[in-house]
């Protein structure tokens, strides 16, 4: 039997873009593991990792070394639960989504992820992969005109309510977009709060006019954060 190649050693060691993307899929397993949930059901969608600026040689390196396993979403809209179909291991679809495997999460819990952000010396962080952004650079949320922009470009415009979304980012323009806030979503009896706030996060990372600003979740499913895209 062939012996697996040896992990590698620190943080140091793995680009940052990749420990990025390791740091958001260790938080999705981390998700899974304390609602009790299979794994599948957190996978981080390829656009996500792409927002965090992943190549998709980036992920096939991933997959070759054993770090991640992929497949296909299939899920209709009346599942409860995600469900998946398998695809090689070069292969990458538009649905494809993305899971730590064990050797992965040994990977990224030595890689520690720490928050790559830095202070602006205004008081407020502004991350732009792992680097501060110009002020000019912020986010902006127009709620009367319903749009998300970076300086003049559109990153969203919702023609549709979206009222989970648009309550997230009225919270982080009223706060002057502070690296993170708690989730600002208003609890509901029948709504577990932390798989609701995973939902808007990825909804807010999908279908953005420019990929430009990437939401995550700040590691304890009591708050979300935001970067810069590069």
């Amino acid at each position: 039997m062939r012996s697996s190649p040896p992990l590698p050693g620190p943080a140091a060691d793995l680009a940052p873009r990749l420990r990025d993307a390791l740091g958001l899929l260790l938080v999705a397993r981390g998700y899974a593991q304390e609602l009790q949930l299979d794994v599948w059901d957190f996978a981080v969608e390829l656009c996500s990792l792409q927002a965090a600026g992943l190549t998709t040689s980036d992920l096939r390196w991933l997959a070759c070394k054993g770090y991640v396993e992929h497949a296909a979403e299939t899920t209709p809209p009346e599942k409860d639960h995600r469900e998946f179909r398998r695809l090689g291991q070069l292969s990458l679809a538009q649905q494809t989504c993305f899971v730590l495997t064990e050797r992965g999460t040994a990977v990224a819990q030595l890689a520690d992820h720490p928050a790559m952000t830095r202070g602006n010396g205004n008081g407020h962080e502004v991350p732009v992969n792992g680097k501060s952004a110009p002020r000019a650079e912020r986010p902006s949320w127009d709620a009367d005109l319903r749009e998300l922009r970076v300086g003049e470009a559109i990153v969203k415009r919702f023609r549709v309510p979206a009222p989970n979304q648009e309550l997230i980012l009225a919270a982080f323009e009223e706060e002057g977009w502070p690296v993170q806030i708690d989730d600002p979503l208003s609890p509901k009896w029948d709504l577990d709060p932390k798989r609701r706030l995973h939902d808007a996060i990825n909804r807010l990372n999908r279908n953005q006019r420019q990929q430009l600003i990437h939401f995550l979740g700040n590691g304890d499913g009591r708050g979300l954060r935001w970067e810069l895209v590069r």
